[in-house]
């Protein structure tokens, strides 16, 4: 089989593998239809420090997917899955018995390990890092099952009430995901900033309410206008900038919340003073990884507009262009194409 790997520095290969087999009774083989490339994959493809301070390199590489079953085992097929079953799921396997595990908080799990790479013509994972994907969604939008769950864990964090004013800063996939929960959860004066033109459009789409072009027009001036001067209860910044974290605590209402979704650098100071939250009585909360989080996808993903998320579909044998593209920043998910609808 073909797998996709990160040979060298910004460099992408298709290799030759034998194909997986089923090792234990949990185990699920699936032949993959999409394959999405993160923008978390990117410091792997470009060998940056901060991925060699991390520790191993992904290999073979690849979060996210959408696939058929085509072999299962015996407790695998006792919790339903079967072949031909469309699924989704989790890169991210929890050791199940550690501190964390064991109070609900595998995300933090102290032996976390990825499982096979996605961007691979076949894998194996376990059962319960998979869902089946509703009828509704189709394969190329069920590769966002693990950045669904990443907004849905962001929401969980900042608590945003109905009636609260939003922000979101960045039309990324988890920003994109975040303005639709936030219209779900009855958020008011929605506003998104973006750069891109394209990605301005998606955000007007899933309803922003406001949308500010950072290299056109006064933040401030435009925020402090939609709220009259009191704030946004909520920010979600999702840019991956630092300078519009520094930024999100200027527009922040009292008592209001920040929930950002970067490292920014492992060696990165966050630029917001103590006064700044002290003053405020804000709240700084980060969004990492989510846990227990696949049947609230499940459930969530037929009513969230995912496909015009995926904006650039690269064949296998395009592989590296198709993480050149996601390097631009231009397109909000790309993906490589396996097998297909």
């Amino acid at each position: 089989m073909k797998q996709v790997s990160i040979t060298h520095s910004r460099k992408v290969e298709l290799l030759e593998k034998p194909e997986p087999e089923i090792q234990a009774p949990d185990d699920v083989k699936i032949k993959v239809s999409y394959a999405g490339v993160c923008f978390d994959d990117l410091p792997f493809f470009e060998r940056s420090d901060e991925m060699l301070a991390w520790g191993p390199i992904l290999y073979p590489t690849g979060h996210e997917m959408s696939g058929t079953v085509v072999e299962c085992g015996t407790e695998a097929k006792a919790l339903g899955f079967s072949e031909g079953d469309r699924v989704s799921g989790y890169a991210w396997q929890p050791c199940g018995h550690c501190f964390y595990c064991l109070s609900g908080k595998e995300a933090h799990c102290l032996n976390l390990r990825m499982t096979e790479g996605a961007m691979s013509e076949y894998i194996v994972w376990k059962a319960r890092q998979l869902i089946h994907l509703p009828k509704s969604v189709p394969m190329k939008a069920g590769c966002l099952t693990d950045p669904i769950g990443y907004a849905l864990h962001g929401m969980d964090r900042a608590s945003i009430k109905m009636g609260d004013k939003a922000m979101v800063i960045g039309a990324t996939v988890p920003g994109l995901l975040i303005l639709q929960l936030v219209k779900m959860q009855g958020a008011t004066c929605i506003t998104v900033i973006d750069s891109t033109e394209a990605n301005r459009d998606l955000a007007r789409r899933f309803g922003a309410e406001y949308i500010i072009d950072p290299s056109k027009q006064n933040i401030a001036a435009e925020a402090n206008g939609i709220t009259n001067y009191l704030g946004y209860d909520v920010i979600f910044e999702t840019s991956g900038n630092i300078k519009m974290l520094r930024l999100s605590s200027k527009l922040l209402a009292r008592e209001g919340t920040i929930a950002f979704s970067s490292v920014y650098g492992l060696n990165t100071d966050i630029p917001i003073t103590t006064s700044e939250l002290y003053l405020k009585e804000a709240t700084l909360k980060p969004f990492y990884m989510a846990p227990y989080m696949l049947p609230r996808i499940r459930e969530i993903m037929p009513r969230l507009d995912l496909e015009p998320i995926i904006s650039k579909i690269f064949s296998l044998n395009d592989a590296q262009e198709a993480f050149e593209a996601t390097e631009t920043g231009f397109y909000p998910k790309v993906l490589i194409e396996f097998a297909g609808e």
